[in-house]
């Protein structure tokens, strides 16, 4: 599972997440907020990102992951579960961006960032959702260390 888990695995969370939404009920989640934010890279909106919010449980933050996808302008909202917004709490934030596909075989294209930002640990990245807010968390990448 070694190179396919790491572009395979988002997808599936976000999979997960759209099957989760749509079964007719909502799931059993702590209280969420809408965070939504603009992913860069080098100051340009990166667009077909994939951004994971992972409750920090070092921080008391505990539950499911708030994914999202960004748009062409690099804009994007987190849903978790199906449910939109992120866990109420701490979180690191980790951001996946590959190349589009050549063809159906091309299952692992070059990635258009650092690995770093695969990592919630190395990104960098942490944001604090805050109840009763529109939480705004920009994620500006960028392409040299």
């Amino acid at each position: 599972m070694k190179g396919l888990g790491t572009w395979a695995w988002p997808i599936g969370v976000c999979a997960l997440g759209l099957v989760a939404g749509g079964c007719g009920h909502k799931p059993d989640l702590p209280p969420t907020a809408e965070v939504s934010g603009t992913v860069t890279l080098d100051g340009r909106p990166l667009a077909r990102a994939m951004i994971q919010f992972a409750p920090d449980g070092k921080k008391a933050t505990k539950g499911p992951a708030g994914v999202a996808a960004s748009d062409e302008k690099g804009h994007f909202e987190v849903t978790t579960a199906g449910v939109k917004g992120a866990l109420v709490g701490y979180h690191k934030v980790s951001v996946y961006a590959r190349k589009a596909p050549k063809n159906s075989t091309d299952t692992m294209p070059p990635s258009l960032i650092p690995s770093k930002y695969n990592n919630a640990a190395t990104s960098g990245f942490s944001a604090e959702v805050k109840k009763g807010e529109k939480n705004v968390v920009d994620l500006p990448l960028r392409s040299k260390r």
